[in-house]
């Protein structure tokens, strides 16, 4: 992580962010180094908003948190977070065990909170940008459309997969003590939606294949259902 923000700060002088995924963070001075690194914007996901927003908003950071749920706002609300990433069960990624669509999500939290709102889930263009906008979000955020982008580190296996996968071809996976997941339909993944194995095991033990080999049956590809409605790899500045 230090070589990959020494990087950013190599690329532009202007501010960028972190994610802190809450589910795999073994060190809870995770904090104290983001803040140590001049770090401002932080989004945290995967676990409670409690656990880092005090200190983190304490040292002048601007702190979004990931919310799948009504329930889940106004909890990170409670603990004094900037803003919100408000991400539909169509997303790809770390999911809530009971998945709500964008369309559904976005306006309901609209009307109870106050703070400003990024729209996550079944975004790759800018229809569904303008859509996510009447909805009540201020900004969006894009995973699939992302990683499918020609200047993407990952390799071309998954990006062809994405570009080739239906709408129904992905899985939402449920993992026994952490978040399900919502990933590409392979036999690998359709075994772990069948109850066989362990998801989460499958995802962080195929990283390697699956990201950078595109031996998509190693692990398990993090994808969402947007995936039907990209058609090609194209450049970032295109998207």
């Amino acid at each position: 992580i230090k070589n990959e923000m020494k990087k950013m700060k190599d690329l532009t002088s202007k501010p960028f962010g972190v994610n802190i995924a809450q589910a795999f963070v073994r060190d809870p001075k995770i904090a104290d180094f983001v803040i140590d690194q001049g770090i401002r914007f932080v989004t945290t996901s995967a676990g409670s908003p409690t656990k880092y927003t005090k200190s983190l908003k304490e040292n002048g950071l601007i702190v979004y948190h990931v919310v799948p749920t009504l329930r889940a706002a106004l909890k990170a609300v409670d603990a004094g977070v900037d803003g919100l990433i408000v991400e539909g069960g169509e997303g790809g990624g770390f999911k809530g065990p009971k998945p709500v669509s964008s369309l559904v999500l976005l306006p309901l939290i609209r009307s109870k909170v106050d703070v400003p709102i990024i729209a996550a889930g079944g975004i790759c263009d800018g229809v569904s940008m303008a859509a996510a906008f009447a909805l009540g979000a201020e900004g969006v955020q894009m995973g699939t459309r992302m990683v499918s982008a020609a200047e993407a580190p990952v390799h071309h296996g998954w990006k062809n997969a994405i570009v080739d996968a239906a709408e129904t071809d992905t899985c939402f996976l449920r993992t026994e003590g952490g978040p399900s997941l919502r990933a590409l339909r392979t036999k690998t993944t359709e075994r772990f939606e069948a109850g066989e194995g362990n998801a989460m095991e499958g995802l962080g033990g195929g990283v390697r294949g699956v990201y950078f080999e595109g031996k998509l049956e190693n692990g398990v590809a993090l994808t969402g259902q947007v995936a039907g409605r990209i058609e090609s790899i194209r450049p970032v500045a295109d998207i």
